[in-house]
């Protein structure tokens, strides 16, 4: 399923793998040097040749996407790599960040939990909690 902001080329996409699709698109604009939000419906299109059951679906954009509607640590629990650290942590409001005793610092110091994902939970972390405080 190919899910995104609105005229990211979602629909070019699927022109490109299945050119009889033709599936309606129109120009970037020259205002804002992007796509345009042209899909209205989920299609469903079978990928030839890659077997009976395989389809890619097309789906109209989002305007935004946020996180501020979850809890922090439902935000956490997304990365599975660190489900087994999450609750290991010597204090319960942990950020797992530069707290001592975090059980996720530590895996990613003993190699169990990538940095740079580590760096992504506290980047959503971040714009959830920026979102929450503006109301938004």
């Amino acid at each position: 399923m190919l899910v995104g902001q609105s005229g990211m080329g979602k629909s070019t996409l699927i022109n490109a793998l299945l050119p009889e699709a033709a599936v309606r698109t129109t120009e970037i604009s020259n205002a804002l040097q992007t796509g345009r939000h042209t899909t209205t419906s989920t299609t469903l299109y079978p990928l030839p040749g890659v077997g009976s059951d395989t389809w890619i679906v097309d789906s109209p954009g989002m305007k935004a996407f946020g996180l501020a509607h979850l809890e922090p640590s439902r935000i956490a629990e997304a990365f599975v790599e660190m489900r087994p650290f999450l609750g290991h942590c010597r204090f319960r409001d942990c950020r797992h960040d530069e707290e001592p005793g975090c059980a996720i610092t530590a895996a990613v110091a003993a190699g169990r939990v990538a940095p740079h994902r580590l760096a992504l939970l506290h980047s959503l972390l971040a714009e959830a909690n920026y979102a929450r405080a503006k109301g938004r």
